[in-house]
């Protein structure tokens, strides 16, 4: 028998409009699903946390407007996907709402992405303008001499527009900054017929199969996770609340709680280009901010910081935990100083389908929350596909409005994720108690989350079976206690068999391996965990890698006290 789990709340009423109308909408009557005031266009919507300088909500629009003239005269058109490369940034604002307005698609990236995997994203993706930061040229000119000729030639010079201001334009560089996009306001047009589901972004998601897929989000897909949002997160005052955004902008996570979410409410946000202890809490007593999107290894640094007990932490409210697994003990080591809301989320649902208040965090430590309003929710045994008893462990399935459409240029991807019904697999294992509360227990992917960020085992083994003195090798995540994460470890068959490494070796080897692959992957995919040599690599019979049998050998190891050395 189908067990669907849905919200006790009433689920709001979803808008049909491009995201750009949503968030700056049209002066108009009828926006029945808009039961909340639209903020002052004169409101401060984000805030520089080193520098102080402000964006106001009109700034963003107008700007946007200005911008869209620019990318028109330049060729954009409507479809045309417009890449984000750089670190958070009142600049990366402007540039998300100039492509929206262009009524182009965007795909953000990572901006620890090395020259290979940026590159992967623009041919992927069709990527014909790109916005960057001053700083991440280097590497945007690296991945666009590994294009393709067709990939290359949409990237002209007058297609890369840097992410600042025309007096920190670097002298001498051939591109164009922000303020010369600037034009007479070209309005986008109001859609209508069904197209809120066209792509509103592509951000990129690592599987277990390979390389990072497109993850096709519509502008409906966005708007129903903010409105589903709205409807059941903690309340939030534009005159009394601050957000902290240290979340990477092109991290869906980030995106979504910290772009979206917050200019629907009208609640000012301290934008950090990156997450360091004592910067956020400074930012933090300087703003009195008073939510943080994070992930648990953010407060872990946090918590081990000798600088923390030096600032004054009291008008944080609320934290929201996600991206990442997080035990019950570490909740409860930061209950007495940090309330917290902890939700749960991935790229392919935009992203939360859970989520608490923050006193329901307090009673069901561990949970995830119950489902969301809009969202429906079923734990089925991956086995035999059907539903499992209340209290048995089950892969979480869900289904709603926010779940994406589909892998961009990747069918077999897609049809592969998705179940009869239109039910995205998780690949998480999860439990659900008798009033609805899930709890995250096991996952069925692969699938590696350090720090909240992806590694996909598949990729790290084909990039080091490439190295001539390996034969064979299996990646793995690893727990790490300390962190609050896990670590991808690759055991490496050495070439020539293990029996022929001498012993007084193998560290010198397993760190030449580390030291190897840190040259050529982002940072969140080094071998933290380590190498370890093995003389054989489990397979199956049909030579699949066993990874249930790497972790039991990494469990062995924890229990013996063995660490890598890195």
């Amino acid at each position: 028998m189908t067990k669907v789990y849905t919200s006790e709340l009433k689920s709001p009423q979803l808008p049909r409009s491009s995201i750009f109308h949503y968030v700056f909408p049209p002066k108009q009557k009828g926006r029945p699903h808009q039961w909340y005031p639209t903020p002052s266009p004169k409101s401060i919507s984000f805030i520089d946390g080193l520098t102080g300088k402000e964006l106001l909500r009109d700034d963003i629009h107008i700007r946007a407007l200005w911008a869209n003239a620019g990318l028109r005269i330049r060729g954009v058109k409507r479809g045309d996907v417009g890449m984000i490369f750089g670190p958070n940034s009142l600049f990366w604002v402007e540039a998300l709402w100039a492509i929206q307005a262009a009524e182009a698609i965007c795909s953000p990236a990572n901006a620890a992405y090395p020259p290979p995997e940026l590159a992967h994203q623009i041919e992927n993706s069709g990527t014909s303008f790109v916005m960057v930061a001053p700083d991440n040229v280097p590497v945007l000119e690296k991945a666009i001499e590994l294009l393709s000729p067709t990939a290359k030639a949409q990237l002209s010079t007058k297609r890369i527009i840097l992410m600042c201001d025309y007096k920190d334009k670097p002298p001498g560089t051939p591109y164009s900054c922000m303020q010369e996009l600037w034009g007479e306001q070209a309005r986008p047009r109001q859609i209508s017929g069904g197209e809120e589901k066209e792509i509103a972004y592509l951000c990129y998601s690592s599987g277990t199969t390979g390389k990072a897929k497109g993850v096709m989000t519509s502008h409906h897909n966005m708007q129903c996770q903010v409105q589903a949002l709205y409807s059941c997160h903690e309340k939030l005052f534009p005159s009394k609340d601050k957000i902290l955004a240290v979340l990477p902008f092109s991290h869906i996570y980030g995106l979504t709680l910290t772009i979206h979410f917050p200019l629907i409410y009208g609640v000012p946000v301290v934008v950090l280009p990156k997450f360091d202890p004592e910067t956020v809490f400074k930012v933090i007593e300087k703003y009195r901010v008073t939510f943080f999107f994070c992930v648990p290894p953010m407060l872990i640094a946090m918590m081990n910081s000798p600088k923390m007990a030096q600032y004054d932490l009291s008008s944080l409210r609320g934290l929201m935990l996600g991206a990442a697994p997080c035990d019950a003990k570490l909740i409860e080591k930061f209950e007495n100083l940090f309330p917290k809301v902890k939700g749960y989320g991935m790229t392919e649902t935009s992203p939360v389908t859970h989520l608490m208040t923050l006193e329901e965090g307090h009673t069901h430590k561990g949970s995830i929350g119950k489902i969301m309003p809009t969202m429906q929710g079923r734990l089925v045994d991956p086995e035999t596909g059907k539903d499992v008893a209340q209290g048995e462990r089950g892969e979480l399935w869900v289904r709603g409005p926010s779940v994406m459409r589909g892998y961009w240029k990747n069918e077999e991807a897609t049809r592969g994720t998705f179940a009869a019904g239109g039910w995205l697999r998780t690949g998480d294992i999860a439990v659900a108690d008798k009033e609805g509360y899930f709890y995250i227990v096991d996952r069925l992917k692969e699938l590696i989350k350090y720090k909240g960020f992806q590694v996909p085992p598949a990729e790290l083994e084909a990039l080091l079976l490439t190295h001539s003195k390996i034969a064979d090798v299996g990646v793995i995540g690893v727990w790490d206690a300390e962190q609050s994460t896990e670590m991808p470890r690759a055991y490496v068959v050495p070439s020539g068999g293990l029996a022929n490494l001498p012993k007084d070796q193998h560290e010198v080897f397993s760190k030449a391996i580390v030291d190897w692959v840190a040259d050529r992957v982002s940072n969140h995919k080094k071998l933290r965990g380590g190498v370890i040599l093995l003389a054989e690599i489990p397979k199956s019979p049909s030579g699949k890698i066993l990874r249930k049998d790497l972790r039991e050998l990494a469990k062995k190891d924890v229990q013996k006290g063995r660490q890598a050395k890195l």
